[in-house]
């Protein structure tokens, strides 16, 4: 972009097995609310990922995820879909306390900018905003055993979410950005198949609705008029596909290994852009613009271990493409000769998550967990904005599990998250060979905002097991 980027009988449908009273319409019912459940943006985990998929797993740092021992494991493993007979269903959701306090301390917009000679348009304020949310992320699974080897099941996650929002609109960051959201509704039927006892393989389908909004403030100068750079908006959606793939293996009683898979996702979004007239980017423009961008494939693998009668461990590495995202482009035909409306400059690195976490059998039914994460961002200080001011981050992590009945477990789990400091520095990229991110070789003349941010989470999430 310019300056930024009735007794027993069968379910209605044929799956091969009868089902008591009331459970075709409880399984009906819950993949209704999976649809009514799923609406909110956050993010997380890096990037713009979310990792909230589970109360089970968030209590232990999501060590374990992929290894099984509970349904909602099928988000990182389909194969999971395997991990209980009979039908089940699993819900969490997940509350985001978070606080992302951002600080300009340099470039124009911070200090002010030279109009002419003499006469220097004020910087814009305040100086600093916190842009943090705190949605609410709900994730939700069923699955059903058909036979004494086959397993159906079925998913409704928000794998990839953002909302930042500035709570002071007019701030100086506000003409590089002011509304930053990204919302996607993952949708993933899934099959697993025991192999062997001790062997279970299992392969999904994605299906993913997307949606972008972008929105960014004007700069106004004190004479003239227009202002320096105008708002902007863009709003896009797009539904894409990919798959997902896994293996179980339980070698051992009390070992359990799980390698999961979920594919890159292409997205080809389009909707509307609007710019107002300004100094720098000309009259204004209103037209349809596309834009064409992938979201990252995801490696897990992930063990699970008893080491004594009452205490499980286990572990998780994690590996995100992000790398595929590098510029990402809306272009219209509204938007002169080059066609190009808005680029982003995201230049991401591939993400690392790593996770370490117990489980105690306090009593027969009350299980206790913690865990402790590390994640290493896809942005660096090269490539940071104030869109996503994602960093290094560590997560610490405690929950519980209580057996209420024989078919209900309740499940809770707290976990804070400590970023490292992070600073920003976005520059024009009319004045910096195309690019919004400094450089040692950008002029201080295109250097638009310098600063830091600093942010923290805590989550607190809230889950419900029921086995038919």
């Amino acid at each position: 972009m310019n300056l930024t980027p009735g007794g027993e009988g069968a379910c209605p449908y044929d799956i091969g097995m009868t089902a008591p009273k009331g459970i075709c319409s409880a399984l009906l019912g819950a993949a209704a609310l999976l649809w009514l459940g799923t609406f909110a943006e956050t993010a997380q985990a890096g990037g713009f990922a979310v990792h909230e998929q589970s109360t089970t797993y968030l209590g232990t740092a999501f060590a374990g995820s992929a290894a099984g021992g509970d349904i909602s494991s099928m988000f990182w493993n389909p194969a999971a879909a395997a991990a209980g007979p009979g039908c089940s269903t699993a819900s969490s959701y997940s509350l985001i306390l978070g606080r992302s306090d951002e600080r300009a301390d340099g470039g124009l917009f911070g200090s002010g900018v030279p109009v002419a000679p003499g006469i220097t348009a004020p910087p814009l304020s305040p100086q600093s905003t916190d842009i943090g949310s705190d949605p609410l992320v709900p994730a939700s699974y069923l699955t059903c055993q058909l036979s004494s080897s086959l397993f159906i099941g079925l998913a409704l996650n928000s794998p990839f979410g953002l909302l930042t929002k500035p709570d002071d609109r007019g701030w100086a960051g506000s003409p590089i950005a002011v509304t930053s959201k990204v919302f996607t509704a993952n949708l993933n039927p899934t099959i697993a198949y025991k192999v062997t006892p001790t062997l279970t393989v299992g392969a999904g389908v994605q299906v993913e609705y997307f949606h972008l909004r972008l929105t960014h403030g004007a700069f106004p100068l004190p004479l003239g008029p227009l202002p320096l750079s105008g708002s902007r908006e863009y709003e896009a959606e797009d539904v894409g596909w990919g798959g997902t793939a896994g293996v179980l293996w339980q070698p051992l009683p009390g070992t359990s290994v799980g390698l999961g898979y979920r594919s890159a996702v292409g997205i080809d979004v389009g909707g509307w852009f609007r710019r107002d007239a300004s100094v720098t980017s000309g009259p204004a423009v209103s037209t349809h613009a596309e834009a064409d961008l992938t979201l990252p494939e995801q490696v897990t693998l992930s063990f699970r271990q008893a080491v004594a009668p009452k205490w499980t461990v286990l572990g998780t590495v994690e590996w995100t493409n992000w790398s595929r995202l590098g510029d990402v482009a809306a272009t219209g035909s509204g938007c002169g000769p080059t066609r190009v409306c808005e680029v982003l400059n995201l230049n991401y690195r591939d993400g690392w998550f790593y996770s370490l976490g117990a489980e105690y059998a306090y009593t027969p039914g009350i299980t206790l967990r913690a865990g402790v994460a590390y994640e290493t961002s896809p942005i660096t200080d090269r490539t940071r904005d104030i869109l996503v001011p994602d960093s290094n981050r560590v997560f610490l992590s405690a929950g519980a599990s209580y057996q209420y009945s024989e078919q209900i477990i309740l499940d809770l789990a707290y976990a804070h998250i400590f970023f490292e400091d992070a600073s920003f520095c976005m520059a024009s990229a009319a004045a910096n060979g195309g690019s919004t991110h400094c450089r040692s070789s950008t002029p201080p003349g295109a250097v638009l905002l310098r600063g830091d941010s600093d942010s923290a989470a805590d989550i607190v999430s809230l889950g419900l097991r029921y086995r038919f």
